[in-house]
């Protein structure tokens, strides 16, 4: 009865997963900036109130799964139970663990092969080789260091910490300059002059460049779009933001590409980073700074001995 009820809840998760934009980020509030929705999806401003379909019932379906942990398989009379499920795919990438109840049943299949494997190396007496034993002893050193990690700094930092921070280091974000120029991408630097010249007799900018240009912009008359110093060779860079808008090289400018004539369109400011995109970085430099911290007190509380004898880092 309690397998038929877990193949009924997982199959019900498997359609709602299909549901667009059913997974939702848990730091994203309504009305900050949001990634783009799918195609043909309205985007959240359009319509306030309205949830993505099936993201409750998903939720729900997966949330009772987890409260009854029900038994799944025994493995030589070791039991697996949901639990184990989830747990076997922390290592796996994002994208595969926010759809846990698509991949269920490869999951179990997986995890019924490891604990075979794992029996017969027992079977074999491989639990008391010494390698064996001294990797096991390493591992749990690691797994006791990162759930420590994660109690004792991770989950100490809030949402509204990294907004604080966030609201403390906006106003030092400078906003960074961008230019949108066109290009004439040429062999050899007579033939960048002849373009110059034609340049010079009134020829118009995209037309050439889509004549004579070697790059990929060609058929866009050259057309690079928007972009920042640091997005272009430090040559190419250099010369874009000399020119003011309307103007173009008037000698040819050498990268490693080849020979370019350059016109800048037009200038612009592009607008400090927002709280949604320096989140991340921010809470990693959190937890790195919060971690030094712990680490510091520990030292001091700590005897260490360093062989031979060596000076100790405070």
């Amino acid at each position: 009865m309690k397998c038929a009820r877990l193949a009924s809840l997982v199959f019900t998760a498997a359609l709602l997963a299909s549901a667009e934009g059913a997974w939702v980020e848990a730091f994203t509030d309504p009305g900050e900036e949001n990634p783009a929705p799918p195609t043909g999806q309205p985007r959240a401003e359009e319509s306030p109130s309205a949830e993505p379909p099936g993201t409750k019932r998903l939720g729900t379906a997966l949330e009772e799964i987890a409260k009854e942990d029900p038994l799944l398989a025994r493995v030589n009379g070791e039991e697996i139970r949901w639990t184990d499920i989830v747990e076997s795919a922390r290592g796996l990438p994002e994208q595969y663990r926010s759809q846990i109840e698509v991949i269920f049943p490869a999951l179990l299949e997986r995890l019924i092969d490891v604990r075979l494997i794992a029996w017969a190396g027992r079977q074999a007496g491989l639990a008391e080789d010494e390698a064996v034993r001294r990797q096991v002893a390493e591992f749990e050193d690691r797994l006791i260091s990162e759930t420590c990690i994660r109690r004792e700094v991770a989950e100490r930092i809030t949402r509204a910490m990294v907004r604080a921070r966030d609201d403390a280091e906006a106003a030092g974000r400078a906003a960074r300059a961008e230019v949108r120029a066109r290009h004439v991408l040429l062999d050899s630097e007579e033939d960048a002059k002849t373009v110059i010249a034609a340049l010079d007799a009134g020829t118009d900018f995209a037309e050439l460049a889509q004549e004579r240009s070697l790059g990929p912009t060609a058929d866009q008359g050259g057309d690079l779009g928007y972009f920042t110093r640091n997005n272009m060779t430090p040559a190419f860079a250099e010369a874009a933001f000399e020119l003011e808008v309307g103007e173009y090289s008037r000698t040819p400018v050498k990268t490693a590409f080849g020979w370019h004539v350059i016109k800048v369109e037009d200038r612009r400011a592009e607008a400090p980073a927002g709280f949604f995109e320096m989140r991340a970085r921010l809470q990693e430099e959190m937890t790195r700074e919060m971690m030094d911290e712990v680490l510091r007190a520990l030292r001091e509380r700590a005897e260490i001995e360093l062989y031979p004898k060596a000076e100790r880092t405070q």
